[in-house]
């Protein structure tokens, strides 16, 4: 539903003022006819000397307040935005002359409060309401509260406003994409790690329930909530979530730290607390906090007020994040000795990704240069010693480009890159 279908009235007119009953039994019998129960009518009644319109909403990012803003301009020309800020917007209606300034505040209000327990909107007025002042009540009744109802079932759009995506392993087995262990070449403590705590305990819940009725006094749910990853940058951590995503089924919603931070005070807060709420729309995720060490470091550094609300939102919606029955968070940072220690023990386990070996050096590599001998790999990565398995990427990348600006100014067909530009390459490598 767009904000310019949503014109249901004429222009401002002096000749449409409603008194009290015509303006309440207008709003509620046009909402009436839309299917709107009794219970979930808008509050119409006189406040001192005002007259206030109010309901809640689930909720409007940035997007919706900036469409609401055009909903109530359909109806009322003159307008101005008389308060912007994170979690609450205020529009004046001015008024028909616009030079004549006198009992401006006697005009229509909408305020839209967005909190992280109740948001609404409330429109007020001192004297009757115009007929397009009720007509856009409704309008933005149906925006945000009748097509919401449709959209609060799809936590994926949800997420996207905040430039979070979520990989369907569902989705990447018909492009062809599907992972698993062998995705990752090596680790194999690692991995064994991560079947044990995550994959299999995802996989069978039930067998975790009915072995605590066996072994616990009081039975409980031992499945586990949290696990932190954590080692250098390129190690595997992110291409390990996706074939976790991909062996469990269990979509991952991808959390870079871009997509919480915010210049606005409170605004940080709000969108970590956001997510977790989207997040437990679905039947099960799998919801991933990248760089989590720059969401929310050690109180001990002494944090800025804005991380320490961050904070403060993570630890409690990790100790209250269920999600699904196959729901589980997962927390990735490469400096784990600068978190919150209070943040560290609400994880259940830290899986740490150590730089390949050799011989785990030379197996990735044989995923980018498979036209090498083993032994030729394994010379190679002798020589590039410190290199994760994005390093050893970008390191043959750089050799097949280097390759190919050979093969188009000699004009001749591709081939491989040899043997030898891989070993000259690693001899200049800079790790």
């Amino acid at each position: 539903m767009k904000p310019e279908d949503l014109t249901t009235a004429p222009l401002r007119n002096s000749g449409n003022i409603l008194d009290f009953t015509q303006a309440k039994n207008l709003l509620y019998s046009e909402l009436k006819g839309l299917g709107v129960k009794d219970s979930e009518l808008p509050a119409f009644v006189p406040d001192k000397k005002d007259l206030r319109i109010e309901f809640p909403i689930p909720g409007a990012d940035k997007g919706q307040l900036l469409d609401c803003i055009q909903i109530v301009r359909n109806h009322i020309e003159n307008l101005r935005i008389h308060t912007f800020e994170p979690g609450y917007v205020c529009l004046q209606a001015l008024n028909e002359n616009l030079f004549e300034t006198k009992n401006i505040l006697d005009n229509a209000k909408f305020r839209f409060y967005s909190g992280r327990n109740q948001s609404k909107i409330e429109m007020t007025k001192k004297g009757d309401f115009h007929r397009e002042e009720i007509f856009s009540a409704i309008d933005l009744f149906k925006y945000l509260r009748l097509s919401k109802q449709e959209s609060v079932q799809n936590p994926k759009e949800l997420l996207l406003r905040l430039g979070i995506d979520v990989f369907d392993p569902i989705e990447a087995k018909k492009k062809g994409d599907w992972m698993t262990f062998e995705t990752i070449a090596g680790y194999e403590d690692v991995k064994r790690q991560i079947l044990e705590s995550i994959i299999l305990p995802l996989k069978s819940p039930e067998t975790l329930e009915e072995l605590s009725k066996l072994t616990r006094k009081f039975p409980g749910r031992t499945k586990p909530r949290a696990i932190l990853l954590e080692g250098e940058p390129g190690v595997g951590k992110t291409t390990m979530a996706k074939v976790i995503s991909c062996m469990t089924e269990i979509p991952l919603i991808y959390v870079p730290v871009e997509s919480i931070l915010s210049k606005y005070y409170g605004e940080s807060a709000q969108n970590m607390a956001y997510v977790f709420d989207v997040a437990s729309l679905f039947p099960s995720c799998l919801l991933f906090l990248d760089e989590i060490d720059s969401l929310a470091g050690s109180r001990d550094d002494g944090l800025f007020e804005a991380t320490r609300n961050i904070l403060s939102v993570l630890l409690r919606k990790l100790d209250g994040f269920e999600g699904g029955q196959k729901s589980i968070t997962l927390g990735a940072t490469n400096r784990k000795q600068d978190l919150d220690k209070a943040l560290v023990s609400r994880f259940d386990r830290s899986v740490f990704f150590p730089l390949p070996n050799e011989k785990e050096r030379a197996a990735i590599l044989g995923n980018y240069a498979k036209h090498l001998q083993d032994s030729e790999r394994l010379t190679i990565s002798q020589r590039l010693g410190s290199h994760s398995g994005r390093d050893l990427r970008d390191f043959c990348d750089f050799v097949e480009r280097r390759w190919a600006a050979n093969l188009i100014e000699k004009g001749l067909k591709p081939t491989p890159p040899p043997y030898e530009l891989y070993l000259e390459t690693s001899s200049k490598s800079g790790k």
